[in-house]
């Protein structure tokens, strides 16, 4: 499992600010995060609830008659909350691998938090791939 993170504090690596990131460093529950300009970590805290099987992708199709798991899909949606400032210290990896064969790339990246605020954003060297 990991979270997402979106990072709007400023990246090394400009190419890849508007992409989200994974990280393990947190919960890894799936959560989404949001590193803001001025190095506050958000949590962007939701709360889920069912769909109505007529709301859910492949209702009234045949898949939803012949495959049961069908019918799973969608099942479930996130409901926003309200967003939490986390209070973070310590480091956060995040990572990210963009295109494929020749035009792969892995970026990854540490950020070090002090009481609640980035200190630093630096690229790891596992990151220059």
């Amino acid at each position: 499992m990991f979270d997402e993170i979106r990072c709007d504090y400023p990246l090394p690596d400009p190419e890849v600010q508007a992409h989200v990131f994974q990280t393990k460093s947190l919960d890894s529950g799936l959560d989404r995060y949001t590193i803001t300009r001025d190095g506050r970590l958000i949590l962007h805290h939701v709360r889920y609830e069912s769909v109505p099987a007529e709301e859910r992708p492949y209702y009234g199709t045949p898949e939803w008659q012949n495959t049961p798991v069908a019918q799973t899909f969608g099942c479930m949606r996130a409901v926003p909350v309200g967003d939490v400032e986390i209070p973070h210290h310590g480091d956060i990896i995040l990572y990210i691998s963009l295109g494929e064969g020749k035009d792969y790339k892995r970026f990854e990246y540490r950020v070090r938090f002090t009481e609640g605020r980035v200190q630093w954003i630096k690229r790891e060297p596992s990151g220059y791939r």
